[in-house]
Parts: C-alpha cells; sequence; structure tokens
C-alpha cells in the first residue's frame, strides 16, 4: 500500500486547500498521506512505495512560490537518483499570464531529469475558471486514480 508523499507550492492558500482535498481522497480509499508545507528533500522517501504528488501554484512572473523554492534548489543542487520515486503534478495558475501553470511544469521537468516516473499528465488549475480549486480534484482524481490502482 502507498503511502503518498504530497508536496505543496502555495502563496495564497490555493494550492494548499487542493492538497487537503487530494488528502481526503487518498484517506478515503486507504492510503496514507504526508503532507510537506516546507518540503525538504532529506524528509521524502525515494522509493517505489512512497509516490510524490506536487501540487504547486505558479508565484509572479512564473515563478514557483517561496516556500516550495528552497525543495527545487535541492533537487538541483544534489541531482538525486530519483529513478524509484513515481509522481504526478497539479498545477495552479492564471490563464490571464504568460506563464500558465509554469512552476508546476518546471517541477515536472526538474522531476524527469532527475529520472522520476510521471504516472499522469499534469493537471493544470486555472484559478480564474475554477473559483474553487479543489473542485477540480473531484473531476480528476477518477481517471488519475486508475494509474496507482
Amino acid at each position: 500500500m502507498y503511502t503518498f508523499e504530497i508536496i505543496v507550492g502555495t502563496t495564497l492558500g490555493s494550492a494548499e486547500y487542493v492538497a487537503d482535498h487530494l488528502v481526503e481522497k487518498l484517506v478515503e480509499q486507504g492510503f496514507k498521506t504526508n503532507i510537506h508545507l516546507d518540503p525538504k528533500l532529506t524528509d521524502l522517501p525515494i522509493n517505489k512505495n512512497n509516490p510524490w504528488i506536487i501540487c504547486t501554484a505558479t508565484h509572479g512572473a512564473g515563478d514557483f512560490p517561496e516556500n516550495i523554492l528552497p525543495f527545487t534548489q535541492q533537487l538541483e543542487q544534489n541531482s538525486p537518483d530519483l529513478s524509484n520515486v513515481k509522481y504526478s503534478v497539479i498545477a495552479l495558475g492564471s490563464k490571464s499570464y504568460d506563464q500558465f501553470c509554469n512552476a508546476g511544469h518546471m517541477i515536472d521537468r526538474q522531476l524527469a531529469k532527475l529520472k522520476a516516473e510521471k504516472v499522469a499528465i499534469t493537471l493544470e488549475i486555472c484559478t480564474l475558471e475554477t473559483p474553487i480549486p479543489e473542485d477540480m480534484i473531484d473531476i480528476w482524481y477518477p481517471e488519475w486514480s486508475q494509474n496507482w490502482l
């Protein structure tokens, strides 16, 4: 049974709300979860039984939120072999910006470069089109969970 590591990058709280709703869904199905609001590479297991789900907003002009930036820098500096890690990305942003969901796409590329295995396409949530972003989890989750069961 998996224990999902939920890595959150948030500025105004939307990504955290989305992550919390995802945790509810996972727990309902009997999975264990750990949520990381101040993620550190040393706190994350690197194995097949602890998949990572990155749930991050995009801040400013396509940047990472401050709370997840140190984690992305640790990934870059340490270049760990993540070939035993399965992951998914949930990216939040506004289509009114040129760099829509850029933080999610940047961490996706970073994890792929470190040989992590992506399990599903990135869920992009536009906070302008979806006033309650966590509602998108209800739509996305059934298909996404089939990749894990």
